[in-house]
Order: structure tokens, then C-alpha cells, then sequence
């Protein structure tokens, strides 16, 4: 996608390509003949018609006078006379890995008066080289997989530019499909057949080339059909067919030696995958393995886990595995020695340092230098371990297995992309800057639902400095230029970016009933209000765009922005539902029924997904997300639990009545439950006045409230509210509700022009019902002001919340696309020069206080990193007013945790954060300064909140507060709705 454009679609100073016979040498590498062919086929697709023969001879056709010559520097004849004759310079790619030149050649041969040659380094180097060609005539490597149709052109026109690609940034890029039921296999089974065959396999090999992979560890899942998936055995073709297309095969890092333990389980009784009892059998199994891969290009992976991917069995872990690796690496030498085997580039190890190996490795397990360091991330996208010094020696080198699905503890994410891409960004280029570049897999479960981050991460692996921290706006742009042509490009990449924005605040199926919280900050609604508004944009799109780009455009773009909003809406009302029938509402049976027609919208957008051209991906995205409960285990079929139901047939007790009213912040004292002391109700007093009491206001932040006027009985009535004071203002004064109407939300502000000079009260809000009703609804209203000298932020009723990524100053780097804040986050670069983190200066946030606080609270919110070095730690400073510096490390051990992961990242890696709390002392009125310094380059800063009295639990946080220059606001904390339009990177 960012390769030089050797193509123009209008007349210029080069070629017309149409009709141009495409030259390859009969001797060339098979898998260069199958992209020279698919080459042809594309012209055809983006032209409508044919023309672009393959010729394995120079003999010119009459039809044509201009080529396309492809091949190889080691294969093609033609290549090489050109080169003998002057023509063509090869010195810039010989030798390399995967790399290709494109030259414009006058009168290459007899009958030619016009060549495009792509030569490759080698067989990869030219498959990838035709495949560029491929797509900058406009086919997408995802035409087949996402339904993109091909650019129509009429006229097509080689450049008379010279390219030359070199070599990708990560030597092997590749997928695992792991995790593939219900969606893939059902489809599988469906449209090829029941077994994972060639024909099947063809389709993803292709798409990895076009993609500019070339790996992959194949389908593996133990389950219905029994006995699963066996890559080797489904059809003797497969390995054969990925070798011949140039995908280099593995097995999962659970499967050792070439092999699939469906093979195993098969053959053997459970229980038997045991190196201490069964040491001979499972000796002959690694073997046979070998034996099998000895004539294809392969990635072996070593060592060896315990049966069902749990950690090995056996008293001394660390001994067995050395034993295992030495039998290993013995079979393997007699397959591959030089002796009798075929060529040592046949011979590739790993060692995946999966979950509790890598514990076992940081504890002395040694491991042949030879042999590559596969790392892993968390399962969550944070990574555990980056090579040191003397690994990166190491001549097997390193690298990543890096999941965008998981099934697993503390919970799955398998049903649909719910990757932040910023996120996964960070994480790879840390993991290349530090060495860690020799193969990248990444799980992608039932693949189809990974288009985006399958390209992302390819783009990145191809060349790591394609896509830059700020340039993820124009990144979605090309990519959607690429898949839905320029018409609406920018508007798709708006859409790209902010679900991607939108998803960084927590994974579609980890979101539960109650975790956005509905009463405070209106976190619930402005969430699901962003996702409205992003499914409304995502529909005017669709509405407009091209017929032929519908469906594709509803597989990448809507699908996923209607499933996620539906998904949230959902547990909203459900939430909704649980709260209005504590408080006894009439409204509650109606979220009881929206709750229904939700779920019943969220099947039938997946029925519509399988009706995609005639059900052609009937099966996909069937995967259950609803019903996980508290173990987390994968639900087998979608189910929500405790919705609420009040008998509205009766009427409330007369202590109670017809009229209720709930303010803003607190879902009442003891709600919907009748009182000992009624005579403290009409209105509430003493110690139930608080559960009518709104948050405090001041002239900064938020400057509205709210509290509703419901019914919970089933006569009608009349109702007025009479503030106390004049500069109190109302949207709604008075109403009438009938006992099936919808609650009436009465938002107050304050006329502060009015309010005099330094007043601080509390004041009240008379709510009079027809019938039974009569309540006051309280608020503390502060006049405060700050000095005309201060710039800063400034504190908001009982807290003061900062946005770390918008105030990045040198050397700290803002991560606008990570973070669960719509600004991003801050971080020190990769590079960063830490020798003396001391030096290193803070990041500086000046505040003013207008509430006194003994033992303030600093929360800092840092997005779910992880220490990479077991030698050492991440740790940060902080400084308040200029006074000692305090460390502080980010995470803390888990003596108990079997995998080396911190206490409490079962809580952290589904909030996306790591909350740490810090006691700063006495906060007095007036000015002060926060400052935070990084003593890692692996932490990242999302937002810090200061507790000053009334700071009120929330996923996210409250919203940041006002920064105001003297008594001027510059930037203010408002309502999501509004911040939509901040993002000025668009």
C-alpha cells in the first residue's frame, strides 16, 4: 500500500499495460507462475476484459507490443540476458530477502517495443512484486475475503519510474488461525467440505501474499466435528500447496515438531501426552514430524506443553523441557544435517515463550542460540518480555506472537475486531527497536473478522516506519482508498479511526451490565451517544456509497460499528432497567422489553452478515458474546440475565406515592423500599436528604445538573418545580404525567451574573406533585474565582481531571491514537536516552484548588503495560509543589501467578488501565502543580485525578476539567457529544 506507484490510469509519458503479454520462464518457481496467472486475471477484473496472456516464451503475439516480464534473478533466462546486455542494473536486490525492483525497459527483445519488468530477489521477492502490481491497478489483497470489488479502468499505464522494495522490517509475517469454531469451521464445512483442505487453504495463501506475508500456523481447534482440525493430515496437499504458493509452515505454540495434537489425541488415550511416562512414543511422534516436513520450508516449533495447552506436567518443568529440546533438536539434525538432508534454509526453530515457558526461561531454561525466541504478549496486546543485550546476539534471533483474539482467563474477545490499533502500534515498534524483528504471528481466530488489523500489522511488519504515531488519519484514509476507491474515503477513515477510538475503551465482550456508569458524569449515555452518532455517520455513508461497494463497505466498516453500538446500548438499558426498578419506576418495564428487542437487533444484524451475496459467509460472526458470567468461560449460546419487571398494575404506598424524583449522582437512599421514618419524606430530611442532593456546581466544568420527575403509581398528576432562587434556571417548570409516560429529565443551570459575589450554599428546588408528591431537590452552588494570573486547570465541584495525551511537551511523545481518553496519551520515545533517569524532566500541570482537602488523591491512570525486563522495573516520580520527589513502580508481583503477570492484571487488562493511587497530603485553595516524570519508555500516561472531596466512581474517570487563562476558558470539559468535534487530525 506504500510502495512507490509504477502505474497512472490516464495518458502519460509511459505504456499502455493493457493487453500486455506477461513473460515468465518456464523454469520459474511454481508459486511465481500462480501470481504471474492471478496477475492476468486481475487486468481482467479491473478491465473488464482480457488480454494480459502468460507466455513461458518470447515469442511475441500479434496482439501485443509491450510486456510485463516477471521472475527472479536465479530463475529467469530473460532477467538474466537483460542484465548481461546492459539493460538492467539487478545489484540493488541481489542477495536480499523478499525485496524486488520495477524498471520501465525500452526494446527488451525482438517484437517488444515496451517492458514492465519486476524481478525478484527471490521466489517471495517476485510474487510480492506482482502483487504490488496488482493492487495499484486496484485489486485488493481482501477482493475475495471482504468482497472488494476491483477499480474499474480503461486505460492503464506503466511510469517510467525505476523502484527498488528492499527488504521487509520482520524477516517472517504470518497468522494463526486459532479458535475458528463456531464461525470458520461451520462456514468451512459448509462451502468446501468437512475437512480444511487445499481447497480451502488456497484462499488464505494467496491473501497472505498479497498481504506480503509468508507464514502461518494453520487451524488447530479440538472440538465438533471430532477430532478437529489436523493441517497435515485434513488433505496430504496442504503442506505441499502452502510450500508451492511460499508460505512457510508451522504449528501453534503448543504443537511441536510439525505436527497438530489432533494427530495425537486421535491416536492416543488422554492422558498419554507425558514426556516422564511416554517418553519413547512421544519420540516417535516428533520424528514423524520431521520426516514429514524434510521437503518443504518450515518454522519448527520446540519444546512442549501439556495436553489441552496447559502448562507442562512433571515435577521440574525446566529439566523436562532441556531433556525435550535435546531429543528435538537430535531428530531435527538427522532430517536436516548436511549429510542427508535437504538445504539448511530449510531448517528454522522456534521457541514460543507462551504463558508460564517464559517464567520457566527467565529461570535458567536454556536455549540453544540457534534457536528464535518466539515472545508473546499478554494475550491483551501488552507485551511481557523484550530481548536484553545478550539475546539480541543470539543468531536464531527473536520475536512476537501477538493476539487480536483470544480465548482465555480472565475472559475471550473471539466474536469481532476489538483491537486499538494504537495500542498494538506502540507495542511492535517497541519490539522491533529492541530486536525483536525475526518473525511476527499474529492470532487472529476466525480471521475474517481481522481484516483492518491483519493489514495494519503486515503494513507495519513490511516497513515499521510506514505508519507513524500521527498518522493513523491518513493511514485509515489509504487503506479506505484502497478497498472503496477516493469518493469516500476520508469519511470511511473517520469512521475507522473512531471505532478504533471507541474501542480502546474496553473490549465489545467484556462490557457488562454496569460497567459504564449511568449516574455520574452521564459516562453510560455519552458513550453510547458516541456510538449512535458514529453508526449514523457509518449509515449516511452506506447510503451514498456505490452499489458495488456495499457489501464490502458492510463487512469492514458497518457491521462493526452497528454490532459494537448495539452491544453497548444493550447494557445500558439493561443497567437502566436494574436502576429505574430499584427506584420503582414505571419506565422499568419498558427497558425490559427494549432490552429483548436489543438482543433480537443484534441477531438479526448477524443474520443479515450471512445473506451477504447469496450466504456467501453464512456461519461468520455467529460467535456468542452475551452470557459470560464470572468465570469468564465462552458462552455456547447468547443469554442475558437479570432484567427487571415491577408490577405496575398497583399503586406505590401512600408513605411513597405516585411521584418519585432522582437526581443526578446517586440512585437514592434505600430506594424503592419504604422508610421507618415517613415522616422524613414529603421531602427528605436528615439522613435521606442526601439521596436528593445534586453535585455541587462552580463556574467551571460542567455547568448543568439534572435531576427527573417519574411515576410509580397509576393515577396521573400534575407536577411544578419552583426553584429557590431567581438565577436558578430550569428547562422545565412543570408537567403532567400519566403513569405510561417517560420520565421527564429537568436539567438546571445558574445564571452566575446573578449569583452574588462569592456565595457558597446550598440551595433547593421545591418539586410539588397533584397527588401525593412534594419533594426538594438540593445543590451547593460555589461563586468561586481564580486569580486574572493564573493559566492552568482548575478544579471541578470536588475533583480535577487532566487528559495526559493533549499537554505532551518535549522530549514525551503524545500517542493520539492510544488511550481511552479521545486525546490519547503521552509517553517517553522508544529511543529515549534513559542512561540517568534523572535528567529526565517532568511533565508539568499547573492547577488551582478551590476546595480545601486534607489527603488529597492523585490517581494516575496508565494504559495496561507490562515490564519487559525482569532486571528492571518501571517506575515513575512524582513531584507536588516543587517539593520531594516520590517513586513509584507501576506494577507489583504476584508471587502466586503462575505466568509472571503483576497482581491485579486480571482487573487491569479488561479496563484497558492501571489505576494507581497516591496520597499527596494537605490541597489547600489556591495554586499548585502536579508533575509526573517517566523513568521507562514502556509506560503511557492516559489521565491523572486529583480527589478533592467529591469525586464520584466512574469507568473512565470524570471529564477533564477547564484549562482557563485567567478567568478565560481555553479548553473545558464538555459533553461527549460536543467532543466529538475536537479532533482536529482529520
Amino acid at each position: 500500500m506504500f510502495e512507490q506507484s509504477v502505474v497512472a490510469f490516464e495518458s502519460v509519458d509511459g505504456f499502455s499495460l493493457i493487453g500486455a503479454d506477461i513473460l515468465i520462464d518456464q523454469d520459474e518457481y511454481e508459486g511465481v507462475h500462480i501470481a504471474a496467472k492471478n496477475l492476468s486475471k486481475d487486468f481482467t477484473r479491473v478491465t473488464g476484459r482480457g488480454g494480459n496472456a502468460v507466455l513461458t516464451t518470447v515469442k511475441r503475439r500479434d496482439a501485443s507490443n509491450c510486456c510485463i516480464i516477471v521472475g527472479t534473478l536465479s530463475k529467469s533466462a530473460i532477467l538474466k540476458q537483460l542484465e548481461s546486455d546492459g539493460r538492467i542494473d539487478f545489484s540493488g536486490i541481489n542477495g536480499k530477502w523478499e525485496s524486488w525492483i520495477t524498471r520501465c525497459v525500452s526494446n527488451p527483445m525482438e517484437g517488444y517495443e515496451h517492458a514492465l519488468i519486476i524481478a525478484g530477489s527471490d521466489k517471495r521477492g517476485a510474487i510480492f512484486g506482482i502483487y504490488s502490481l496488482s493492487e495499484q491497478i486496484g485489486v485488493s489483497p481482501w477482493y475475495w475475503w471482504a468482497d472488494v470489488p476491483p477499480k474499474a479502468h480503461n486505460e492503464i499505464y506503466a511510469l517510467p519510474v525505476a523502484t527498488c522494495n528492499g527488504e521487509p522490517s520482520v524477516k517472517y509475517r504470518g497468522i494463526f488461525i486459532n479458535d475458528e469454531a463456531p464461525g470458520m469451521d461451520s462456514w468451512v464445512h459448509e462451502k468446501f467440505g468437512p475437512k480444511f483442505d487445499s481447497n480451502f487453504y488456497h484462499f488464505v495463501f494467496e491473501l497472505l501474499l498479497r498481504l506480503k506475508a509468508n507464514f502461518m500456523w494453520p487451524a488447530m481447534w479440538r472440538g465438533y466435528p471430532y477430532p478437529g482440525r489436523s493441517f497435515f493430515v485434513d488433505d496430504p496437499n496442504n503442506q505441499a500447496l502452502a510450500d508451492t504458493y511460499g508460505i512457510v509452515m508451522g504449528t501453534s505454540h503448543h504443537e511441536p515438531m510439525q505436527r497438530a495434537m489432533n494427530e495425537w489425541s486421535t491416536a492416543e488415550p488422554e492422558n498419554t501426552w507425558n514426556w516422564e511416562t511416554n517418553k519413547e512414543k512421544v519420540t516417535e511422534y516428533f520424528k514423524f514430524g520431521a520426516e514429514r516436513a524434510r521437503p518443504f520450508e518450515s518454522y519448527i516449533t520446540m519444546g512442549m506443553r501439556a495436553e489441552g495447552d496447559n502448562p507442562i506436567d512433571g515435577s521440574d518443568p525446566k529439566k523436562i523441557l532441556t531433556e525435550v529440546l535435546g531429543v528435538q533438536r537430535s531428530i531435527i539434525e538427522h532430517n536436516y544435517g548436511d549429510k542427508d538432508g535437504p538445504s539448511l534454509i530449510l531448517k528454522k526453530e522456534l521457541m514460543a515463550l507462551y504463558n508460564e515457558v517464559q517464567k520457566y526461561y527467565d529461570n535458567g531454561l536454556e536455549i540453544p542460540e540457534d534457536i528464535t525466541l518466539l515472545f508473546s504478549d499478554d494475550n491483551f496486546g501488552s507485551l511481557r518480555r523484550l530481548p536484553n543485550e545478550q539475546e539480541k546476539k543470539r543468531p536464531g534471533g527473536s520475536g512476537y506472537y501477538y493476539h487480536f483474539q483470544y480465548t482465555g482467563y480472565p475472559r475471550c474477545y473471539r466474536w469481532m475486531n476489538s483491537n486499538t490499533l494504537g495500542k498494538a502500534w506502540h507495542q511492535l515498534q517497541l519490539a522491533h527497536a529492541e530486536g525483536a524483528n525475526r518473525i511476527w504471528v499474529f492470532n487472529v481466530g476466525d480471521l475474517k473478522p481481522c481484516e483492518v488489523p491483519m493489514s495494519f500489522g503486515f503494513d507495519l511488519a513490511w516497513n515499521i516506519n510506514s505508519i507513524r504515531a500521527d498518522s493513523f488519519p491518513q493511514y485509515y484514509e489509504e487503506l479506505a482508498k484502497r478497498e472503496f476507491g477516493h469518493k469516500h474515503s476520508e469519511a470511511i477513515a473517520r469512521a475507522w479511526y473512531d471505532f478504533d477510538r471507541l474501542v480502546a475503551l474496553r473490549k465489545q465482550d467484556h462490557i457488562d451490565v454496569g460497567t459504564f456508569v449511568l449516574l455520574k458524569y452521564h459516562e453510560a449515555d455519552n458513550i453510547v451517544s458516541r456510538w449512535r452518532t458514529l453508526l449514523q455517520n457509518a449509515e449516511r455513508i452506506n447510503a451514498k456509497i456505490d452499489k458495488e461497494y456495499k457489501p464490502a463497505f458492510f463487512q469492514l466498516v458497518l457491521h462493526p460499528i452497528k454490532a459494537s453500538y448495539l452491544c453497548t446500548l444493550l447494557r445500558v438499558t439493561q443497567y437502566r432497567n436494574q436502576l429505574f426498578a430499584k427506584q420503582r419506576r414505571n419506565t422499568t418495564n419498558v427497558l425490559f422489553h427494549q432490552s429483548l428487542q436489543i438482543l433480537d437487533r443484534d441477531h438479526d444484524l448477524m443474520m443479515e452478515y450471512h445473506t451477504i451475496n447469496n450466504g456467501k459467509w453464512n456461519h461468520i460472526m455467529r460467535q456468542p458474546h452475551y452470557g459470560y458470567g464470572d468465570t469468564g468461560a465462552q458462552p455456547s449460546r447468547n443469554m442475558i440475565d437479570g432484567l427487571c419487571y415491577v408490577q405496575t398494575r398497583e399503586d406505590s404506598n401512600p408513605s411513597i406515592g405516585h411521584m418519585g424524583v432522582a437526581v443526578e449522582g446517586i440512585e437514592g437512599i434505600n430506594p424503592g423500599h419504604i422508610n421507618e421514618d415517613s415522616d422524613r419524606t414529603h421531602p427528605s430530611r436528615k439522613w435521606l436528604e442526601p439521596g436528593v442532593t445534586l453535585p455541587f456546581i462552580t463556574p467551571y466544568g460542567p455547568q448543568d445538573r439534572y435531576f427527573e420527575v417519574f411515576h410509580r403509581g397509576t393515577k396521573a398528576f400534575t407536577w411544578y418545580a419552583k426553584p429557590q432562587h431567581n438565577w436558578i434556571n430550569l428547562t422545565q417548570y412543570r408537567g403532567h404525567l400519566k403513569p405510561n409516560d417517560d420520565d421527564i429529565k429537568v436539567i438546571v443551570t445558574i445564571d452566575w451574573p446573578k449569583v452574588p459575589d462569592d456565595f457558597d450554599g446550598n440551595v433547593f428546588i421545591e418539586v410539588f406533585g397533584s397527588q401525593d408528591g412534594y419533594e426538594k431537590v438540593h445543590l451547593t452552588v460555589r461563586h468561586s474565582r481564580i486569580p486574572d494570573d493564573f493559566a492552568g486547570f482548575v478544579e471541578t465541584s470536588g475533583y480535577l481531571a487532566i487528559d495526559a495525551g493533549k499537554w505532551a511537551t518535549p522530549p514525551y511523545q503524545a500517542l493520539p491514537a492510544l488511550g481511552r481518553t479521545i486525546s490519547g496519551s503521552v509517553t517517553l520515545p522508544i529511543h529515549a536516552d534513559l542512561s540517568n533517569p534523572d535528567d529526565m524532566p517532568f511533565l508539568r500541570y499547573p492547577i488551582y484548588v478551590l476546595s480545601d482537602r486534607d489527603n488529597a488523591n492523585l490517581e494516575l491512570q496508565f494504559n495496561m503495560t507490562l515490564e519487559t525486563d525482569p532486571q528492571s522495573r518501571m517506575e515513575y516520580d512524582i513531584r507536588w509543589d516543587g517539593g520531594e520527589v516520590k517513586r513509584y513502580r507501576l506494577t507489583d508481583d504476584d508471587p502466586g501467578n503462575d505466568r509472571g503477570l503483576p497482581r491485579g492484571w486480571n482487573v487491569a487488562v479488561m479496563d484497558c488501565v492501571w489505576r494507581k493511587s497516591h496520597n499527596i497530603g494537605h490541597a489547600t485553595i489556591g495554586a499548585h502543580t502536579i508533575e509526573v516524570r517517566f523513568r521507562k519508555p514502556n509506560m503511557i500516561l492516559e489521565k491523572l485525578v486529583l480527589d478533592l472531596g467529591d469525586l464520584r466512581y466512574t469507568y473512565l474517570g470524570p471529564p477533564e476539567s477547564d484549562y482557563v487563562e485567567g478567568n478565560a476558558r481555553t479548553a473545558t470539559s464538555i459533553g461527549c457529544d460536543d467532543r466529538l468535534s475536537l479532533d482536529l487530525r482529520f
